[in-house]
């Protein structure tokens, strides 16, 4: 993703039109920004960020950023990540919260895939097939150099996968097939764990595979 750039969130209603940094892989806002967004006071905004980080929800460093801007005479700002943004959204009970979180949750998909957001006139068809060409279709051709390389496809194309179902659960779109009697797998924090640690044996991951960042995965897993 091209660090610094900046996109524009328009409110369904059309009432309100911010100016969001996108930036290492999410989304970034002020407080001043989120307080336009959720229709609340600022003060109201700052309080629960600092319920997010106090109460170890998500870790300071790295979901905050103080931007520092020579030629301007007002003090540094701060920008937080979507995982903060998600999260206050929760805690103010925004309806649009959840609008700015598919959102978003959009546009990082369509920089992942393509590297740049996906013109409006592309249909979902024609991102299908993109899908298709650079996914499955091609692994089962002689044109990738090595095993690396196809193990790194699987990766963009189950990840793609992941954020297609998320954004059919936010549509309520999500349909269940092929179940099963037999409990195959429980979502606990222990047994995605030793997931993780099952996947970094198998390939040979580094030390810093699988490595949490602060407690927002056993929070976010905590939820299913």
């Amino acid at each position: 993703m091209e660090n610094g750039k900046i996109v524009i969130y328009r409110t369904a209603d059309g009432e309100t039109s911010i100016d969001v940094k996108l930036e290492n892989d999410t989304v970034w806002l002020t407080q001043a920004q989120m307080a336009e967004l959720f229709q609340k006071d600022q003060s109201v905004i700052a309080r629960h960020i600092r319920n997010v980080f106090k109460e170890g929800e998500l870790e300071e460093m790295s979901n905050m950023q103080i931007l520092h801007n020579t030629f301007s005479k007002y003090k540094p700002t701060g920008v937080y990540s979507l995982d903060v943004i998600i999260s206050v959204g929760y805690r103010v009970k925004s309806k649009r919260g959840t609008q700015f979180r598919i959102w978003a949750n959009k546009i990082l998909k369509e920089y992942l895939v393509k590297g740049y957001a996906v013109n409006k006139q592309l249909t979902q068809q024609k991102y299908d097939e993109l899908k298709l060409l650079v996914g499955r279709t091609v692994k089962g051709q002689e044109v990738l150099p090595s095993d690396e390389s196809r193990t790194l496809l699987d990766v963009v194309v189950d990840y793609t996968y992941a954020l297609d179902t998320l954004d059919k659960y936010d549509y309520q779109q999500l349909d269940i097939h092929s179940t099963t009697n037999e409990q195959r797998f429980k979502a606990t924090y222990e047994n995605a764990m030793l997931a993780i640690q099952g996947l970094k044996s198998k390939f040979g991951g580094s030390n810093l595979f699988g490595n949490e960042k602060d407690g927002s995965f056993k929070s976010s897993i905590g939820q299913i």
